[in-house]
């Protein structure tokens, strides 16, 4: 889960703050409604003005205490481990399938099509996440979560059948809930959290999530090796209904919090705000991006009809989206005139290519030990426990920093110092790498990563009035997601063409018999496995092609991660507030 809020110190351009000490922050909202139905708020001044930039002469901001939260802290504390729950619950349903494709597959006859079960949970998590932001907007966060708990435990009840097709579909459901879950838990913790004690929230929240991220495939194996797969999807129910009673019991928003949604206006005119055009292009282009990402290379050729079809409909998607968006005459689902904010724009960026380079690493180095030296799959999982300690220690310490001191660009310069650094140790791999460094191989990416993920977010939400928080939040969401489907995309297929290259020459110079080259060459490429199979004389040149696969997407990280750094410095440095009340 991420981190969404906002900052409002609107030099010059300040909403009308109503002052009402009843309701905490509700006057920045209302001021900030009045200043645009009056004209003062235009998108223009919004990109010239620089939002509450701390270069524009925004003042430094004493930390909050507990006096400046939204509700007593037992209440808050109680909504805010519910999300935390709803944040593991939607990572942990993105990986609990990994070991269990095998064991669905025979049990339902379905081997050709099983990579759908996982396909479809992503496609509609990177889908649909763009939208909850602005629909929660109009009909309130408590609303709109309770509405994901139902998709996501509708979802996973459907998961227990014994038809492939309902199975995927459940999935594809369960991935909307989950999707809503991640995004509007963020949005919502804002609502509750003043954005200089933001970051330390977030922090934990994002060991939540790679706690659940992380822990996925392990329960999936217990639980299905216990008691049957399908009591992986059976036993995440009781846990979804919980969070939706922690939601609707606790979640009572003061009045005029933006996440109480529109007041005053009926279900039908709320169903009129909606961008629904708008909100179809999007969620069509994304679908048709994600399908060729995941794809491209493994069930479709990249040169076929079918994929370059699809990447057609994407692009024509987009534009339809784009033109509405901006020319259209309702409500747009994503505002883009933010995206020409250059805090805006910039942190979505080193969102987008940090998820690219540091998810083809967490991808790649496990399949470089593995392939290259011969490390098993129990002792590879292993080696992955320094990099989660780093991702829990850089996203708090992140917190903690930015709430000690209410500034954040030196940290992001040092975060991508290490980032860098990090990535090239990467690049440089060896098969001499030592067993230490094995271990530690991924904890600068890692921390740097988690950092930066806390980081981007505060500066974004930050940039911009009230109003923005949550699309802005949907945002970011949309390219982390797309980011890690597109990184893996990409690295596979340098991956596999470079591979493919290298075992085509290096096998045929040592085997002569051109048929059974061959056949060694497909079982190689079918399976990393195969190298502890294959005859002796060719296990040299097997691992050597594995290590220049893997060197060519490593390649890529190194180069996409800098290109992340590069854009994280062009954020402003923005206020963080120590109040809701931010006047």
């Amino acid at each position: 889960m991420q981190n969404t809020g906002s900052s409002e110190h609107n030099h010059g351009l300040g909403p009308n703050v109503i002052k009402d000490t009843s309701t905490g922050g509700s006057g920045v909202w209302a001021g900030a409604l009045a200043a645009e139905d009056e004209g003062l708020l235009s998108q223009e001044a919004l990109k010239a003005h620089g939002y509450g930039s701390v270069a524009g002469g925004a003042s430094e901001e004493p930390a909050a205490d507990d006096g400046e939260y939204t509700m007593p802290s037992g209440q808050l504390y109680s909504v805010i481990a519910g999300l935390f729950m709803a944040s593991y619950l939607a990572a942990l349903d993105t990986t609990v399938v990994t070991t269990l494709l095998s064991v669905i597959a025979s049990d339902l006859n379905a081997l050709g099509n099983i990579s759908w079960i996982a396909t479809a949970y992503l496609l509609s998590c990177s889908a649909f996440q763009p939208l909850f932001g602005k629909l929660s907007d109009i009909f309130g966060r408590k609303a709109c979560l309770l509405t994901c708990v139902f998709f996501f435990t509708v979802g996973c009840l459907i998961c227990a059948t014994n038809s492939l097709l309902w199975l995927i579909f459940g999935r594809f459901i369960t991935g909307i809930g989950g999707s809503g879950l991640t995004t509007l838990g963020t949005i919502t913790m804002s609502d509750l959290v003043p954005l200089r004690d933001r970051g330390l929230y977030q922090g934990i929240a994002n060991v939540f999530f790679s706690l659940g991220a992380a822990s996925g495939g392990i329960i999936g194996g217990f639980v299905a090796d216990w008691i049957g797969w399908k009591y992986v999807f059976l036993l995440q129910v009781p846990l979804s209904i919980a969070v939706g009673f922690v939601v609707w019991r606790n979640l009572n928003l003061p009045a005029g919090s933006p996440g109480l949604g529109v007041q005053g206006s009926d279900f039908k005119d709320k169903l009129k705000r909606i961008d629904f055009v708008g909100s179809s292009f999007l969620v069509f282009a994304l679908v048709n991006i994600m399908l060729a990402a995941s794809l491209g290379g493994r069930e479709i050729a990249y040169s076929s009809p079918i994929f370059i079809g699809l990447c057609f409909v994407a692009a024509l998607s987009l534009t339809g989206f784009v033109y509405t968006e901006m020319y259209g005459d309702v409500e747009p689902i994503l505002p883009i005139e933010l995206m020409a904010d250059r805090t805006i724009l910039s942190s979505s960026l080193a969102n987008w290519f940090y998820t690219m380079g540091i998810f083809t690493n967490l991808y790649y180095i496990p399949l470089y030990f593995n392939s290259v030296i011969g490390v098993s799959a129990s002792h590879n999982g292993l080696r992955l426990v320094p990099n989660f300690l780093a991702i829990s220690f850089g996203s708090v310490g992140a917190g903690l920093y930015m709430k000690h001191t209410g500034r954040y660009y030196k940290l992001t310069v040092v975060v991508g110092i290490i980032a860098i650094a990090g990535v090239f140790r990467i690049f440089q791999i060896t098969k001499q790498i030592s067993k230490l460094e094995q271990f530690i191989i991924l904890i600068p990416s890692g921390f740097s990563y988690s950092a930066m993920l806390t980081v981007t977010l505060l500066s974004l939400i930050a940039a911009v009035p009230i109003k923005y928080q949550a699309c802005t939040t949907s945002i970011q969401y949309t390219f982390r997601a797309t980011g890690s489907t597109l990184g893996l995309s990409i690295a596979s297929a340098i991956f596999q063409n470079i591979l493919s290259s290298s075992l085509t020459t290096k096998v045929h110079e040592v085997i002569s018999d051109y048929d059974k080259a061959e056949k060694i060459i497909s079982k190689a490429l079918e399976n990393t496995n195969y190298i502890n199979e294959a005859p002796k004389i060719v296990r040299s040149a097997l691992i050597d092609s594995y290590a220049s696969g893997c060197k060519g997407a490593f390649t890529f990280s190194f180069v996409i991660v800098v290109l992340g750094v590069i854009s994280s410095l062009f954020m402003k440095e923005h206020v963080l507030h120590s109040s809701l009340q931010r006047d």
